[in-house]
C-alpha cells in the first residue's frame, strides 16, 4: 500500500506539468513559455524594470523574433494624461549578448516599440530576451492620505499566449508589508477580479505576483500598492522633458532665415523707385504667355493660355466656333480650326498652335487628358526666352528647383513625422510652405526685366483707365482686339469691353462682330455676350489643362489593464 501511495502521489505532481506541456508539432505561432519581470521602485518616482522573456516558435519557418510595445503615458482620468517617459537600457539574451533591434515611436498612440530580432536571420525553438528599461513619473500622489504604485506589470495587449508569468516588486526603504496594502487584478482588460494570479510577500519589502494559469491573448495583470506619503517624491521633469519637443519648432525660423537669404541673393528683383505711369502699348510686344510669365512671377496660369488662343485668333491663325450643347447638363464645347495668316507671331505662339491643333481642327473637349502634358514645355520655352533676352537672371533657377524639391520632401516627410512628434510634424509642414512660397519668388528679374515689369504695370493702368486716355486712340489700328488678350491676363475683360464701348460708341459696336468667332447663340455683339463667351472658353481650357489620366479613373478601485505601464507585444 505504501508503494502504491507513493506512485500515485508522484503521478499527481506530474499531472499539472503534463497538462501545461505543449506539443511542439502543433505550434502555430510564437508563444511565451516564461515571462519574469523585476521592478525596482525608486524614491524619485522612477521604475527600473528588467523583463526576462523565453519565447518559443517551434519549427515554424521565417520567424525572426518578438516585439515589445509600451505606452509612454497613463490616463489619470478621461481628460488628464500623465507622461511616463521610457528610456531603454539594453536588449540582450540571458548571457548578456546583444540582440539586434529597431525602435519606433508613435505620437498618436504615445507608444514606443522595440522590434527585436534580425530580419535577415530566421530563428526556431526557444529564444531568450532580456529587456531593461527605465520609466519615470510612475507613482501616483493624488490621494491625500496615501501614495500609490498602480502598474500594469504585464500588459493586456499581447498577441501571444503566456504560459508562466511572475513579477517581483522591490520597494524602497520605508515601504514594507507592515504599512502597504497590496492587491492584484488579472484577466481581460477592465476586469476587477483576480482570476489568474496570486500574490505574496517574500520579504518585508518584496511583493511577488505569479500567474496561476496560462494567460490568453489580451489578458494581463495589474498590481496596486498603497503606502504612506512622503516616502517617494514626485517626479521633477527635466528641462528637455518640458521643452525638448519645442526645439523642433526651431526648424521653422532656420528655414525662413535661409530661404530669405537665398531669395535676397538670387531671387530679389531689381527695384525701380518710380511711380506707375500709363503705358499705351504692349511692352516689348511680348506674347501673352511671355507677358504672363514675367508679370506673374514665372507662373503659367490658365488665363494666359486662353489669352494666347484669343491672340492667335485675332491674328488670323485660328477660328473659334462655339458648338451647340448636346443637352442641358453637358459642358460647353468649342471647335478650334487652323487658318493661314502672314501676321508675325512669336515662337511660343507657333509652338502653342502646334500643340493645340496637330491637324486642321479639334474640339477643346478632345484636348482633355492630352494637352495638359504640354504645359510644362510651354512654360520652359517661355522661361528660356525671357532668360535668353535678359529679362530673368538665370542664377536663381537652380535655387528655385532646389527649393521646390525640398518643399516636396518636407511636405511628404511631415506626415510620418507626426507619429514621432507633433512639433516635428508641424515644423516640417510649415517649412514646406515657406520653401514653396520662396521658390515661387525665384528667380529674379534683371534691370531690363524690372523696367519691363514697371511698364507692364503702366499698361495695366491704361487698360483699366482707358476712357481717361481716349486721345491716344486710333480706330484704324484696331486697338480693341489687339489688347483684348492682355485685358484677359489682367482679369479685366469686361472692363476693357465696356471702356471700348464708351469710346467707340453704341453704333460702332452694333455693327461689329469679331471675324474669328462663330457661335450658335452669338447673333449680335454686345459686351455681356462677348465677355460670357471668353469666360466659357477660359473655364473650358481650365478643365482641359487640369485634366489628367488619373482623374478618370488598490482594492476595488482598479482593474486589469489599468494603471501605467502595460502595453503588449507579439512575434514576427
Amino acid at each position: 500500500m505504501k508503494k502504491i501511495f507513493i506512485s500515485l502521489s508522484f503521478l499527481f505532481f506530474l499531472l499539472p506539468l503534463a497538462a501545461s506541456a505543449r506539443d511542439v508539432s502543433k505550434i502555430s505561432d510564437w508563444y511565451i513559455k516564461n515571462f519574469q519581470t523585476e521592478i525596482i521602485v525608486n524614491t524619485d518616482s522612477s521604475l527600473l524594470i528588467t523583463e526576462r522573456i523565453t519565447a518559443d516558435c517551434g519549427t515554424l519557418p521565417d520567424k525572426h523574433g518578438i516585439f515589445r510595445t509600451l505606452p509612454t503615458f497613463y490616463k489619470k482620468d478621461p481628460n488628464v494624461t500623465v507622461k511616463t517617459p521610457v528610456n531603454l537600457k539594453s536588449i540582450t539574451d540571458f548571457d548578456g549578448n546583444e540582440i539586434k533591434y529597431s525602435q519606433s515611436t508613435s505620437y498618436f498612440d504615445k507608444t514606443v516599440t522595440w522590434k527585436i530580432g534580425n530580419p535577415n536571420k530566421a530563428v526556431t525553438g526557444e529564444n531568450n530576451y532580456l529587456i531593461k528599461y527605465e520609466v519615470k513619473n510612475a507613482i501616483r500622489f493624488d490621494n491625500p492620505n496615501s501614495d500609490e504604485f498602480y502598474w500594469n506589470i504585464l500588459g493586456n495587449f499581447w498577441d501571444l499566449e503566456i504560459d508562466n508569468f511572475s513579477a517581483k516588486i522591490y520597494l524602497p526603504e520605508g515601504i514594507n508589508q507592515g504599512n502597504a496594502n497590496a492587491y492584484a487584478y488579472s484577466g481581460s482588460f477592465g476586469s476587477k477580479e483576480n482570476s489568474a494570479a496570486s500574490y505574496s510577500w517574500t520579504t518585508s519589502n518584496i511583493l511577488e505576483i505569479t500567474s496561476s494559469r496560462t494567460l490568453a491573448k489580451d489578458e494581463g495583470i495589474t498590481a496596486s500598492l498603497t503606502f504612506p506619503k512622503n516616502i517617494i517624491t514626485p517626479h521633477t521633469p527635466s528641462w528637455w522633458e518640458k521643452y525638448g519637443a519645442y526645439l523642433y519648432l526651431l526648424i521653422i525660423p532656420i528655414v525662413l532665415f535661409v530661404s530669405f537669404r537665398v531669395w535676397k541673393r538670387y531671387g530679389r528683383d531689381f527695384k525701380l523707385k518710380r511711380s506707375i505711369t500709363p503705358e499705351y502699348d504692349i511692352p516689348d510686344n511680348l506674347s501673352p504667355i511671355e507677358f504672363s510669365l514675367l508679370f506673374e512671377n514665372y507662373s503659367l496660369q490658365t488665363k494666359a493660355v486662353t489669352a494666347a488662343i484669343i491672340n492667335l485668333a485675332v491674328k488670323g491663325y485660328l477660328k473659334i466656333e462655339q458648338l451647340e450643347k448636346k443637352n442641358i447638363l453637358s459642358q460647353k464645347d468649342f471647335l478650334l480650326t487652323k487658318l493661314k495668316s502672314k501676321k508675325p507671331i512669336s515662337d511660343i505662339d507657333q509652338q502653342l498652335l502646334l500643340y493645340l491643333i496637330p491637324g486642321e481642327s479639334i474640339k477643346t473637349s478632345d484636348l482633355k487628358n492630352k494637352f495638359y502634358t504640354k504645359i510644362a514645355s510651354l512654360k520652359s520655352k517661355g522661361i528660356n526666352f525671357l532668360t535668353k533676352n535678359s529679362y530673368i537672371d538665370p542664377s536663381g533657377m537652380p535655387w528655385q528647383v532646389g527649393m521646390f524639391v525640398l518643399a516636396f520632401l518636407f511636405f511628404g516627410g511631415s506626415f510620418p513625422a507626426f507619429f514621432i512628434s507633433f512639433h516635428l510634424g508641424t515644423a516640417l509642414f510649415v517649412s514646406s510652405i515657406i520653401l514653396f512660397v520662396f521658390a515661387l519668388l525665384m528667380p529674379k528679374r534683371t534691370q531690363k526685366g524690372a523696367e519691363t515689369y514697371w511698364r507692364m504695370q503702366g499698361f495695366r493702368l491704361f487698360i483699366k483707365m482707358t476712357e481717361r486716355y481716349r486721345a491716344r486712340f486710333n480706330e484704324k489700328e484696331n486697338i480693341f482686339e489687339k489688347f483684348l488678350p492682355y485685358a484677359m491676363l489682367f482679369g479685366m475683360t469686361k472692363i476693357w469691353i465696356e471702356n471700348m464701348k464708351k469710346i467707340y460708341g453704341e453704333q460702332y459696336f452694333a455693327a461689329y462682330h469679331p471675324v474669328w468667332f462663330y457661335g450658335y447663340a452669338f447673333t449680335s455683339f454686345d459686351a455681356n455676350s462677348l465677355n460670357s463667351v471668353i469666360s466659357d472658353l477660359s473655364s473650358n481650357m481650365s478643365s482641359t489643362i487640369s485634366s489628367n489620366p488619373s482623374s478618370s479613373g488598490a482594492g476595488g478601485g482598479g482593474f486589469s489593464g489599468g494603471g501605467g505601464g502595460g502595453g503588449g507585444g507579439g512575434g514576427w
